[in-house]
């Protein structure tokens, strides 16, 4: 059976691969637009900001999402601030709250 968090990871791989390779695409037609129609510059420059700027929001959400999944989901090699330095919190037996007594 899943558990949420192995539900939770599954959807962060999934997201992450699909709009990585969203990202590419949009690159590499963004490439091939500058090689093919290198003579139209006043069109292209429109064209290749606009991809531009899907680049560049894409990469943005992918950083996003790579601070929102989990902190030991290993989806994402370019963020390596998924993982945290700091352990659990250790815990000497009882938790102890007074709180208000009375009185």
């Amino acid at each position: 059976m899943a558990t949420t968090k192995n539900i939770s990871k599954g959807i962060c791989d999934e997201t992450y691969s699909e709009l990585e390779s969203v990202k590419d695409k949009i690159v590499a037609l963004r490439n091939h637009l500058v090689r093919d129609y290198a003579g139209e510059e006043r069109i292209l420059g429109v064209y290749e900001r606009h991809l531009s700027e899907l680049v560049d929001q894409i990469e943005w959400k992918l950083q996003i999402m790579s601070h929102s999944c989990a902190y030991d989901w290993k989806g994402s090699n370019e963020y390596e601030e998924n993982s945290v330095s700091v352990g659990p919190a250790e815990t000497d037996g009882e938790d102890f709250s007074p709180g208000y007594l009375g009185g």
